[in-house]
């Protein structure tokens, strides 16, 4: 590598995840494996085939250029494309292989409009106040659908807000099945329901109903308790880079800009080629790293493309020390 700074990413961690989910809901649950922005930054096509290796039976993404992505990659599990797109760009999102989203009125009508037999879910809005068609418009949408023949509506599908919150938990399962009901009523029978993602599939088993989508937990990406619920490797396994500079300091001198105070001791410096540019944080608190297997804390804010570590405590730092 040219530039000596990258992320090593484990997919042997993201196929027993997959696995471990697998064990956890009901065997007759199905299971969309959440592979959104690119795998996580993880690679959409490889984090696809991990998942589904781990006993996924569907992927569910929200970039039409990742449902690309994993069908060129030859893998032909069913794909949910969450709602991201115009619905002038129907027509491109139905030749895509996916179970497209119908999230409002104009999303339906124009996928309804279409000559040619379209896959979807239907999403209905029940409390996040985001993405969803609204109750006052779901007769009139579910009646659309019933007499569309090329529209095949094979699931509904919400997303929770609140999770923890109990009774916030139970007011929105209570207005998806509310809607569900009112699918059937107008001939929709049969359909796939799901309201699960992450939190809920942990916490909230109610929620499971045919199918869950977890996204986050599958890498290992929860916050705090809720990580403790299913314990989930990290799939992001390791941040890494190589110092490319080691400086000695005096007292009174000033590394970095933009409030840099002066030094109150002599420090020994490394920098390394990384910076907020991939990512990370730019102001304090700046966290951290490991050289040699010791703790090194940043010296300054960090720039787009380096930070500075302090050093003076590890013996034998070298430019190429990773």
């Amino acid at each position: 590598m040219l530039r000596p700074s990258w992320v090593e990413i484990d997919l042997a961690a993201l196929k027993r995840n997959s696995g471990k989910m697998r064990e956890f809901i009901d065997k007759k649950k199905q299971f969309f494996a959440v592979v959104k922005s690119d795998g996580f930054g993880c690679g959409v096509a490889r984090a696809a085939k991990a998942v589904i290796a781990g006993g996924a039976d569907a992927v569910a993404v929200g970039n039409p250029a990742d449902a690309l992505a994993i069908r060129n990659a030859g893998i032909q599990a069913p794909i949910l494309l969450y709602a991201s797109t115009l619905p002038q760009s129907a027509a491109e999102i139905a030749s895509l292989d996916v179970i497209v989203t119908l999230h409002d009125m104009q999303s339906l009508n124009a996928f309804a409009s279409l000559d040619r037999p379209v896959e979807a879910f239907m999403k209905v809005e029940v409390g996040l106040g985001r993405l969803g068609i609204s109750p006052d418009q779901w007769m009139a949408a579910f009646e659309i659908i019933k007499r569309t023949d090329s529209l095949n509506m094979t699931g509904i599908y919400t997303h929770l807000g609140s999770p923890g919150n109990q009774e916030r938990i139970d007011v929105q399962m209570a207005e998806f099945n509310r809607a569900c009901e009112m699918a059937e009523s107008v001939g929709l029978r049969d359909l796939t329901r799901m309201t699960a993602g992450s939190h809920a599939v942990l916490a909230h088993p109610e929620t499971h109903c045919d199918a869950v989508n977890p996204g986050r937990c599958l890498f290992g990406l929860l916050e705090d308790d809720w990580a403790k619920i299913v314990p989930m490797q990290p799939v992001i396994s390791s941040i890494k880079s190589h110092i490319i500079q080691v400086k000695e300091f005096s007292a009174g001198e000033v590394v970095g800009y933009l409030g840099a105070e002066r030094l109150t001791e002599n420090k020994r410096l490394a920098v390394m080629p990384i910076g907020f540019g991939d990512g990370f944080n730019h102001l304090p608190p700046l966290g951290e790293v490991l050289v040699a297997g010791k703790r090194a804390p940043l010296e300054t804010r960090r720039g787009i493309e380096h930070m500075v570590i302090d050093v003076t405590n590890i013996a034998d730092v070298n430019v190429g020390d990773e």
